[in-house]
């Protein structure tokens, strides 16, 4: 007869893993607490009506949700009360300086209302523009914010456009009295004596270019000016249809004025960026800024303070914009109907050491003053 086989006293059973619990839904919860689905919905949306229960089981149902790491479905409420609480953002690329002051703008009107946003950068390709805004429909986008973006047709949710795009349908258009802008610049450069003043205007498909133009126009008119044609130059873009400017387009176009010999005193530059892509034209050329050319920008982006000398501009509030875009689009999406109309910002004068006054008479610089110690 065999012998027993040895059997330890204790045989230890290696448990199998545990599978991680299923994601628990709203409906499992209140069954766990035995408690009605409608009052579970209540404390954890922390709806008004919640403050009728006891605070006991109030306090029950957080411990639960903690416990069993309660996360709403985000799709299933919206399928039951339309809010997603997010919208879109589409615009031709984040790298400009101007787009980063308005999403803060937009950041902070949204976010404050528990909103979140999504980004789509189109690069200025229509195909994206209207491929976009489907995709981002379909992820259930209460309603869009466009900064300088064109459409071809109505996007069928509120929208809000920054910009100068014409309209499209029913929108709230937030756009810059550029035509003020554009007076402002050649307003400032006559009060300092210019008379023989360039300009270095925007790309033809710009709104914003005519806009500016027809401004510096008027205020040369107002003062018997007469622009010449030989010092006007448009901006022209190599590498990518309808992208952002940049400052080798306004080297280029510097360039392109100083060849033509013709006399000049003051430039007007249709952006900050060309601006001083000019600045630098004139630099390597002999031609002192502000000492032989005045210099006048459009934006006031960041680097306009800190480059030497620092350029005079006409400032958009960007970051104002972008707020106001925010609160328009939720009482838009509040209001649950369409809705037109126009806001339209001042720009503002900045001045700075790229404009200097003229002698009376003469067409030279003033001399400039001592500092006084």
């Amino acid at each position: 007869m065999k012998p027993a086989p040895l059997v330890p006293d204790k045989v230890q059973i290696q448990d199998k893993p545990e599978k991680p619990p299923a994601r628990m839904s709203q409906k499992a919860l209140a069954a766990h607490l035995q408690l009605s689905p409608s009052t579970v919905s209540l404390v954890l949306n922390n709806a008004p009506l919640a403050a009728a229960i006891p605070e006991p089981t109030r306090q029950r149902i957080l411990d639960a949700a903690r416990e069993f790491d309660y996360r709403p479905d985000h799709y299933a409420k919206y399928l039951s009360s339309r809010k997603s609480y997010t919208v879109a953002v589409l615009l031709p690329e984040i790298g400009e300086g101007f787009s980063a002051a308005i999403l803060s703008g937009v950041d902070e009107a949204l976010v404050s209302n528990k909103y979140a946003f999504f980004l789509a950068n189109h690069h200025g390709d229509p195909a994206l523009v209207r491929e976009f805004p489907r995709q981002l429909t379909q992820r259930a986008v209460e309603g869009f914010i466009l900064i300088n973006t064109p459409l071809a047709e109505p996007l069928g949710a509120p929208t809000v456009s920054i910009g100068n795009q014409p309209a499209v349908g029913d929108m709230v258009r937030i756009t810059l009295d550029n035509h003020r802008g554009g007076w402002l610049a050649a307003e400032h450069l006559i009060a300092l004596g210019h008379r023989e003043i360039a300009v270095i205007k925007g790309h033809p498909w710009r709104p914003a270019t005519e806009e500016r133009w027809s401004g510096i126009a008027a205020a040369a008119q107002a003062h018997g000016l007469t622009l010449d044609q030989r010092l006007v130059v448009e901006l022209v873009q190599k590498d990518k249809l309808h992208g952002p400017s940049t400052p080798e387009e306004g080297y280029l176009a510097a360039q392109k004025l100083l060849k033509k010999k013709a006399k000049f005193t003051a430039l007007i530059a249709f952006n900050d960026f060309t601006a001083l892509g000019a600045i630098r034209a004139f630099h390597e050329a002999g031609v002192r800024v502000p000492d032989d050319v005045s210099v006048i920008g459009f934006d006031d982006i960041q680097a306009a303070a800190y480059q030497i000398p620092g350029l005079t501009t006409l400032r958009q509030p960007w970051r104002q914009m972008g707020e106001l875009a925010g609160q328009h689009l939720l009482r838009l999406i509040a209001a649950d109907h369409p809705e037109s109309s126009d806001i339209v910002v001042q720009p503002e004068l900045i001045l700075r050491e790229t404009t200097r006054a003229l002698e009376s008479g003469n067409g030279k610089p003033a001399p400039r003053k001592e500092a006084k110690s």
